[in-house]
C-alpha cells in the first residue's frame, strides 16, 4: 500500500506542478480507467477518496471520473497502452500485467 500511496502522491503533485503555471482558471476532466470492483477497497477505501481530495485541493478545476471493472473496454494488460494512447488520463495498475515494461518494479512482485 505505501507504494501506491506513494505512487499516486506523486502523480498529484505532477499534475499540480504542471498546473501552476496557468494564469486562468482552466478546468480539467480526467479519466481513471481501472480494473477493481466498484466496491473492492482499492475503489472505495483509495481512489474515491484520492480523486475528491484532488477535486478539493483544485478548488474544483479538477475532476476526475472513475471507471471501475475495465467500463471502458479492453482488458487489464491493456491499461498502459490506453494512457499512452491518450483513451484514458489516469490508470491503475500491477507491473505483473505488463510483464518486461517496468523491470524495476517486478522485484517487488
Amino acid at each position: 500500500m505505501g507504494v501506491f500511496r506513494f505512487a499516486l502522491g506523486g502523480a498529484a503533485a505532477l499534475l499540480f506542478a504542471g498546473l501552476a503555471g496557468t494564469a486562468n482558471a482552466q478546468e480539467f476532466r480526467l479519466k481513471l480507467h481501472h480494473f477493481l470492483s466498484p466496491l473492492s477497497h482499492g475503489q472505495v477505501g483509495m481512489l474515491v477518496p484520492w480523486v475528491k481530495a484532488i477535486e478539493e485541493q483544485s478548488q474544483g478545476r479538477i475532476k476526475i471520473d472513475i471507471f471501475p471493472s475495465m467500463q471502458l473496454g479492453g482488458s487489464p494488460p491493456q491499461l498502459i497502452d490506453q494512457a499512452r494512447d491518450g483513451v484514458v488520463d489516469i490508470v491503475w495498475t500491477l507491473p505483473g500485467y505488463t510483464p518486461g515494461r517496468f523491470t524495476l518494479t517486478e522485484v517487488f512482485e
